[in-house]
């Protein structure tokens, strides 16, 4: 039985699994599962040993595991996680015969967009259906309040619908309001949907309309709960991350003001600074003029016009990049400045349309048109990128501490840090103790 349910699970999976799922009734279990920030901690434990998750599952791990409490364990508790083989292969047999899949972050169909923008924040385990090869297309994420007007599903249905004309894929969260709205719009137009969702993974994934999207390749639905689980607020709050941390780009539809799960997604990615994010301009909730005054971009785009929607993105981005630079109106901005003014929003949301041809940015299809987007953007207007190139070169041969690549690279003191800070954030950069210095990562995180 166990051989058969796990056999398509990678050891590091399965360990991983032990380690942090659930299986059957949560009341039921004697030690409960690591949670995520517990499973952090026995990652860089595993790491300073050169060992992965499948270690602690061989034969004689037994002393391995009574060193465990250096990571803040106990053996007994990892002991007894490890042990729940019977249990996670019935449950496992359950989920594959619904067509459920689940990931582990030392998988290769983990999405690669998880790790670089959320490092040790991404979910240990992800539970899906569809096929997995879509979960990094990228895209738009569309996001909005579950309760809002008819006219701003309206809206909703035909951005996504313009999504899948210009093959531009879709992430939502599967809520009832925008969400559902966007998924639709987009399914029904053809376009790739990624449907990130709080709770319920198991029952919706079986739903009628579901599988016709899984069927056809177009949609996959993904979570880091049990896929068992049931609605939790703080689930559906926590998940927002995801949401954007899987996308290109994000666009707020409607937003209360400091309140709900849209508002703080939103604040969260402005934070973190994962992706673009836009307002629809003007909206009907006073959260999406809050936004834009706290550095979102207005979002102006009518489905129905010529130029497709991802040009309208690059060339928001560009403006508002360049206006960041001084290049726009004869501005200038203080080195270090980082996020948009609502001047800067007002010069990127008015724009005429049809000047956006002027990007001169070609496209063929979904992924080159996002590969060579980001590519121009990132040669001609993203210093941070080519600080990058720099230090890869600059630390190719020995590591660094912060003022030997200040000098070397010749960057202003606040400047060095805060990109030398963003690096290692986003897993570019190793930071290391004793003595603190810089280097190029020996190995990706666990």
């Amino acid at each position: 039985m166990n051989e058969i349910a796990t056999e398509n699970l990678s050891p590091d999976t399965e360990a991983t699994l032990l380690l942090c799922g659930r299986f059957g009734s949560e009341r039921g279990e004697h030690h409960a599962p690591l949670t995520q920030k517990e499973y952090e901690s026995l990652t860089r434990w595993l790491m300073e040993r050169k060992l992965r998750p499948s270690d602690l599952l061989r034969c004689g791990s037994s002393g391995l595991l009574s060193d465990i409490v250096h990571a803040k364990l106990e053996p007994a508790r990892v002991e007894s996680l490890l042990a729940r083989g019977t249990a996670m292969a019935l449950t496992l047999e359950k989920w594959q015969r619904s067509g459920l899949w689940v990931l582990s972050r030392s998988d290769a169909a983990y999405p690669v967009r998880l790790k670089k923008k959320l490092g040790q924040s991404a979910p240990p385990l992800l539970y899906g259906a569809g096929d997995t090869s879509l979960l990094d297309a990228g895209g738009l994420a569309i996001v909005g309040s579950r309760d809002v007007s008819e006219q701003a599903l309206e809206f909703t249905r035909n951005v996504a619908c313009a999504c899948a004309r210009d093959k531009l894929g879709v992430i939502s969260g599967g809520a009832k309001g925008v969400d559902s709205a966007a998924m639709q719009g987009a399914g029904e137009a053809g376009g790739i949907v990624i449907g990130v969702l709080a709770a319920d993974l198991l029952r919706a994934s079986v739903n009628r309309h579901n599988r016709t999207g899984i069927q056809s390749g177009q949609l996959v639905l993904v979570s880091p709960y049990n896929p068992e689980a049931g609605f939790n607020a703080g689930n559906a709050m926590a998940r927002n991350r995801f949401i954007y941390a899987l996308a290109d780009y994000a666009l707020v539809v409607d937003s209360a003001q400091g309140e709900g799960g849209t508002w703080a997604g939103a604040i969260e990615n402005l934070r973190h600074n994962w992706v673009p994010l836009y307002v629809r301009t003007p909206g009907e909730k006073a959260g999406n003029a809050a936004l834009i005054a706290k550095g979102a971009r207005g979002f102006a785009y009518a489905p129905h016009e010529r130029t497709s929607i991802l040009e309208y993105l690059v060339y928001q981005q560009d403006t508002h990049n360049l206006y960041m630079q001084g290049v726009l109106c004869g501005a200038s901005v203080a080195t270090g400045q980082s996020g948009a003014t609502p001047a800067a929003v007002d010069v990127a949301s008015n724009i005429e349309p049809e000047k956006i041809a002027e990007t001169e940015v070609c496209y063929e299809d979904a992924h080159s048109t996002n590969k060579a987007s980001h590519e121009k953007l990132s040669v001609e207007l993203d210093p941070f990128q080519d600080f990058l190139d720099k230090l890869t070169s600059l630390l190719r041969e020995d590591v660094k501490n912060e003022e030997g690549i200040r000098l070397a690279l010749g960057l202003e003191k606040r400047q060095a840090k805060a990109w030398l800070t963003k690096a290692v954030e986003l897993e570019f950069l190793e930071k290391r103790k004793r003595p603190v210095c810089y280097a190029i990562p020996r190995q990706m995180k666990l």
